[in-house]
């Protein structure tokens, strides 16, 4: 069986001399081809249309199979033998914490020749850095090659909450939450799926705001959930998840004084801590907000929150790790008493559990009351929010491809993607938006777009023994959203 690995290429020599050199050594007794493409225009980066030139020389050579490389990748323990199905092999690598989420599909992947065709290979219209993978992935579902799935909404607990569908839709709440003290505030919610504004850098659904300088937790486009909040001298304090999905989650902010240490939770499990130097921002406005998108929040980027959510908690303490991971463990139990390590009830302040959403039946949705189970003196009032059983919330089919461990040292270089809390570039914000908007949405477009419709122009081929340079510019089909 002979093997082509394709790489897509530009301007990086130092990059390439290494790669090069690496899978060569690596490579030494097995029958293959190295076939790098270069693209030697201006526009964007296109990985996607790069990698169905190369495979089109790979046929060519008579390659049996095919890997797609990053040439900043380096084999340190790989398998590249023969597999009839595609398969995953960017797993681990040996000297960098690169984020591996579960339907990751970029980096090194294999496939079979016959494969490749049958998909029509890598959709051509993604420039830039971005989601030309995740395309990829899902025109192996759509034509029924074998990758593994995970139902990933599973209901924890038979329960019932409120469904908010975005602007005008939230729920207003006596603000008795004191962020200069010690806290926990804890809410269980599931975001819809993200559908991405043209206008906007990037998409956030905020669930629970605080506004003025907003102390808030939200889910966005990066899929990531996130909490934000400010000090004193209005610095912006941040803590973000790792990647996710929109999936019924509870997320836990607790806060010590005294140790200064802030920290974010997920379904139990620690996400991350910081060191506050300052005290937190308070401006204590009278009411806080499940759910945005409201006029009287002025001069502040609303972001209405579109999906369900089952209960909101605010002790006045910090909430011991024991006492957290009790919380989820255990969804059904209520927080009025306490239970196993749980033990901080006479704690508890506001507890809104949303399946008592008593409706105005005058005003149908319109308006509507949920009581404070703690104390019945604080209520909060819901707009326009829609009693809904979870029972009723869709289970997710994930495509998840097969994987091959393997291990590989990067060669570091500057981030492409998501980078300090945003995208790096434009042009993976117009990808992100082209990916959700149109083909989440519907479908790829795989038999109009891919192998069978590349245009390009060949400036130059260097060949060697194993090892083929192609140059390539005009790559038509460049929009910029």
């Amino acid at each position: 069986m002979k093997l082509g690995i394709i790489a897509p290429y530009r301007k990086r020599p130092g990059h390439l001399r290494r790669f090069r050199e690496s899978i060569s050594n690596y490579l030494k007794n097995q029958d293959y081809e190295l076939i790098i493409v270069e693209q030697a225009d201006d526009l964007p980066f296109n990985r996607g249309k790069l990698l169905n030139i190369g495979f089109k020389h790979a046929v060519r050579k008579q390659c049996d199979y095919v890997v797609f490389h990053d040439i900043d990748m380096l084999p340190i323990d790989v398998d590249y033998s023969y597999s009839e199905v595609p398969l995953h092999l960017a797993t681990d690598f040996t000297n960098s914490k690169r984020e591996l989420f579960k339907t990751y599909f970029g980096g090194v992947t294999m496939f079979p020749v016959d494969t490749f065709e049958k998909v029509n290979g890598y959709s051509n219209e993604y420039w830039g850095w971005g989601f030309e993978d995740d395309d990829l992935l899902m025109r192996l579902t759509e034509t029924n090659v074998l990758t593994d799935f995970e139902y990933y909404e599973v209901p924890k607990h038979l329960t019932s909450g409120i469904y908010l569908h975005g602007d005008r839709s939230y729920v207003e709440c006596p603000n008795i939450i004191n962020v200069r003290e010690d806290f926990t505030i804890q809410i269980t919610f599931k975001p819809d799926e993200i559908i991405c504004d043209y206008e906007k850098p990037y998409d956030e659904y905020s669930v629970f705001s605080i506004p003025g300088y907003n102390t808030s937790i939200s889910f966005n486009s990066f899929n990531r959930y996130k909490f934000e909040c400010w000090d004193s001298r209005k610095n912006l304090l941040q803590i973000d998840s790792n990647y996710d999905y929109s999936r019924l989650t509870q997320i836990v902010i607790t806060y010590e004084k005294e140790s200064g240490v802030l920290m974010m939770y997920q379904d139990g499990k620690e996400i991350e801590g910081t060191l506050i130097i300052d005290e937190l921002l308070d401006l204590s406005p009278e009411n806080f907000f499940i759910g945005t998108g409201i006029d009287e929040m002025e001069d502040v980027d609303i972001r209405s929150f579109r999906g369900f959510i089952k209960d909101f908690c605010y002790w006045d303490k910090s909430l011991a790790v024991n006492e957290v991971k009790e919380l989820s463990k255990n969804p059904g139990m209520g927080y009025l008493c306490d239970s196993g390590d749980y033990s901080s009830s006479k704690k508890l302040k506001l507890y809104f559990d949303f399946k008592h959403l008593k409706l105005n039946t005058s005003f149908q949705y319109e308006k509507g009351k949920v009581m404070n189970l703690v104390n019945p003196r604080y209520q909060a009032v819901t707009y326009n929010c829609i009693p809904k059983s979870q029972l009723e919330l869709e289970r997710k089919k994930i495509a998840i491809p097969i994987r091959r461990n393997s291990t590989f040292k990067m060669i570091k270089h500057k981030p492409e993607g998501y980078f300090d809390g945003s995208w790096k570039s434009e042009s993976t914000r117009s990808n992100q938006v082209r990916f959700y908007n149109e083909v989440l949405q519907n479908k790829t477009n795989l038999e109009e777009d891919g192998l069978s419709t590349l245009i390009f122009k060949t400036i130059s081929k260097t060949e060697d023994k194993k090892f083929t340079f192609l140059s390539i510019e005009n790559l038509e089909g460049y929009k910029k959203i």
